[in-house]
């Protein structure tokens, strides 16, 4: 007891020069996806998922020291939420991606609605008031359903995804912000619906859709991701992107703790069959023509157990999938030459976004003593195999697929990317982003993107 409250007090006043250097930084704000510029988009039904993208506010410094002072929630004021973040840090729950401060609210509209339509072999862990919820129990068989994400739309930031402050030393809990839709991304519904709900809600969807027209994309999340937090990034990356066709997320049975890495191994694989029907059901939704997949750290592994099966739905579909993004796979590198053709062969474009610094992957290559994984980028680059194009994007970082965060500038260009590769399709990657930097090496060549 005498060592705990010795760690709180001393953590106390680190926290305090924490505050204090807060007050003196400048404050750093975002603007959304360039293309397409949400400003010519009209204001779309919060039911069914085609939503404005909103650019964040740029706030003068008294603004935002008027801020600082007020109370949020109603009882904590900002200095203890400062004393709170300075200790709290690296010890925040893993749902906690980003601290960012709300505007004041508008009073035509407080938050964005995004709609992810989902699939999961998660076992229903209960029931709220707003509906079912997941946990990392496998059901072994496959739930198909909606969420309806709200996105703050003034504290919003691209590439983040903002949640409550909470302190917690110990795994325990000792505080934690109250949520708030004008502040935090919230679940505003989930419910459970048949494969004929599912068509009927997504392909109204795909047709009213007109910047991404007949376009749905897939995100299938990495290690430690609870369901809510893959939820999240999912909305995330549509409402960033500006995306106005369907979203949809496969949720495979995470624990959503870092210590349960090998548990989760065994879930991506044993995920398989089930987001073989997923996927087969995204492909026949009415309107969608074309598919993209999102595949982050060891979603990738669920992915290439799917690939490598023989008799799957997906194996007698050729190249289904339009572009397909490994956001830092957790794959072994040494053994991906023997199975990239499983890859490349059922897409139209393969994309790898390798990352030294992402954080699943480090964890990952920590636990298997250090093999390489093909998401790292080593001395000599990225891994380069023929129809894939390598891009080393460490100077921007993951943190759009998973729970890394930093700042704004590092994101904008890994956001364009993106986008623009769903919207037009363009490779090799100088015909999106002519600022790439092209490495040539013995194997061929990659690209290093700039921050």
């Amino acid at each position: 007891m005498v060592e705990f409250l010795a760690g709180l007090g001393l953590g106390l006043l680190v926290a305090v020069a924490v505050l204090v250097w807060r007050r003196q930084a400048p404050a750093r704000y975002s603007r959304g996806f360039a293309a397409p510029d949400p400003t010519t988009k009209a204001d779309g039904d919060a039911k069914s998922g085609v939503m404005p993208v909103r650019s964040a506010p740029v706030e003068t410094a008294a603004e935002t020291r008027q801020e600082d002072s007020a109370p949020i929630s109603g009882d904590v004021p900002d200095e203890m939420l400062g004393v709170l973040d300075g200790y709290a840090g690296a010890m925040a729950e893993p749902a906690e991606v980003s601290a960012a401060m709300a505007a004041p609210p508008d009073e035509d509209q407080d938050f964005d609605v995004q709609r992810v339509f989902f699939g999961t072999d998660r076992k229903q862990m209960g029931q709220t008031e707003k509906g079912p919820t997941f946990g990392a129990d496998w059901a072994n068989a496959l739930t198909l359903g909606h969420t309806d994400i709200t996105i703050p739309s003034d504290a919003h930031r691209l590439g983040r995804v903002e949640r409550p402050r909470s302190l917690t030393i110990l795994r325990l809990t000792l505080w934690k912000q109250k949520e708030d839709p004008r502040k935090h991304f919230t679940v505003q519904e989930t419910a459970l619906h048949d494969e004929a709900g599912i068509h009927a809600l997504a392909g109204a969807v795909a047709r009213a859709s007109e910047t991404y027209k007949g376009t749905a994309f897939v995100y299938v999340h990495g290690f430690n991701t609870t369901f809510e937090t893959a939820m999240f990034r999912a909305a995330q990356l549509a409402h960033d992107l500006g995306f106005d066709g369907p979203a949809f997320a496969y949720s495979w049975p995470s624990v959503g703790e870092t210590k349960d890495y090998l548990r989760d191994v065994d879930s991506a694989e044993n995920a398989t069959p089930y987001m073989d029907d997923f996927l087969d059901m995204v492909f026949r939704t009415p309107g969608v023509e074309r598919v993209h997949l999102i595949a982050h750290s060891m979603g990738n592994a669920a992915l290439a157990e799917l690939l490598t099966r023989a008799g799957t739905k997906l194996s007698r579909r050729g190249r289904a999938i339009d572009q397909l993004v490994l956001a830092a796979p957790d794959l072994d590198a040494a053994k991906f030459d023997s199975i990239a053709h499983y890859f490349t062969g059922v897409a139209r474009g393969v994309t790898l976004y390798a990352c030294a610094s992402d954080m699943a992957l480090l964890a990952s290559q920590t636990i298997r003593s250090g093999f390489i994984r093909l998401g790292d980028v080593g001395p000599d680059g990225p891994v380069i195999v023929k129809d894939m194009d390598s891009i080393d994007i460490t100077a921007v970082g993951t943190k759009m697929f998973s729970l890394n965060h930093s700042g704004y500038a590092t994101e904008r260009n890994l956001l364009d990317d993106l986008g623009t590769l769903f919207m037009r399709g363009l490779r090799p990657p100088p015909l999106r982003m002519p600022t790439i930097e092209e490495v040539t090496r013995p194997k061929g060549v990659y690209w290093r993107m700039p921050n």
